[in-house]
């Protein structure tokens, strides 16, 4: 990128488990996960940008109504993100690309759970920092080597632990490795699965819950009223970029035409605003949000 202004990564580690989904599905699972082409899990841009939006606006006093976003009282939201459907005064100033998992963890019977990634998920993350200039996370991903005597069941199957190489690898690890409790376990070692059975392999550690719905004045399941939701684990860690795409035209950036100095300054704007001096800030993604579900936190990279 040109003008000083430059992708972002993201990385989102998952608190809470995560459900964003497909709709009814016909299969085992009523309301399944979004899932790629290849059966991995994904949360897409839409979805994630979306909420990066609508937590953005929760920050301004009475700038929601009727679950539309009033943009003359959240004007950083919609020159960011877009204005609100049916608004034809231009378009948002960033691309968010799609989430993707990083390090999912995974039951294991030697270690009680431990992290994994895939040849394919680690090829579709790099893909995407091949638009940024953070080295420190492509060398984690492109930089791994067994641990010394590092061996863990995975699913019935005996797989060599990795870890980081190189000094800017395992400053990376760390990174990621801080996000929360969970992640410290990153530190004792990583698997990187084969693509024939990485999509397998994590399917193991998705949550399946089985819910139903009671007649009050009964207090008996109602008729046809027993369903199963599907979450991704609290603990994975996913990846994420925000892409300038500039120049744009759209009043809320206070300019008639954003370009680089105008996006540059709307975004450290918003990072300022979200992460009120930290790097990081907490959304709700996803739904099931009163039952305590899609709680993640989101951290610059």
């Amino acid at each position: 990128m040109s003008n000083g202004i430059k992708p972002i990564p993201l990385l989102v580690y998952v608190i809470s488990p995560l459900h964003v989904g497909t709709g009814r599905s016909s299969g085992v699972v009523d309301l399944p996960i979004q899932r790629d082409p290849f059966n991995y899990p994904i949360v897409y841009s839409s979805s994630f940008k979306g909420a990066l939006k609508s937590h953005c606006s929760s920050l301004y006093d009475q700038a929601i109504n009727d679950g539309r976003i009033n943009c003359n009282k959240a004007p950083l939201c919609c020159c960011l993100f877009g204005p609100e459907s049916g608004d034809d005064t231009g378009s948002g100033v960033v691309t968010v690309t799609d989430l993707i998992p990083l390090f999912v963890p995974v039951p294991s019977i030697t270690h009680g759970y431990i992290y994994v990634t895939s040849k394919y998920l680690i090829n579709r993350a790099l893909d995407v920092l091949g638009l940024s200039d953070k080295d420190d996370l492509t060398a984690l991903l492109t930089g791994m080597a067994g641990v010394e005597g590092g061996k863990v069941d995975v699913a019935g199957m005996t797989k060599p632990l990795m870890g980081p190489k190189s000094d800017t690898a395992k400053k990376a690890l760390g990174a990621v490795a801080g996000l929360g409790k969970l992640t410290e376990k990153l530190n004792e070692g990583i698997v990187i699965l084969d693509d024939a059975e990485g999509s397998e392999v994590l399917e193991r550690s998705y949550i399946r819950v089985t819910r139903n719905k009671i007649d009050i004045s009964k207090k008996v399941v109602e008729d046809r009223a027993l369903w199963t939701e599907e979450y991704l684990p609290q603990g994975t860690v996913m990846f994420s970029m925000i892409i300038p795409s500039v120049p744009k035209e759209n009043k809320y950036c206070g300019e008639k035409t954003c370009e680089g100095g105008c996006f540059n300054e709307k975004l450290k704007e918003y990072r300022g605003k979200v992460g009120k001096g930290n790097n990081w800030f907490y959304i709700n993604l996803g739904g099931k949000e009163t039952i305590g579900k899609g709680i993640v936190k989101v951290a610059f990279f």
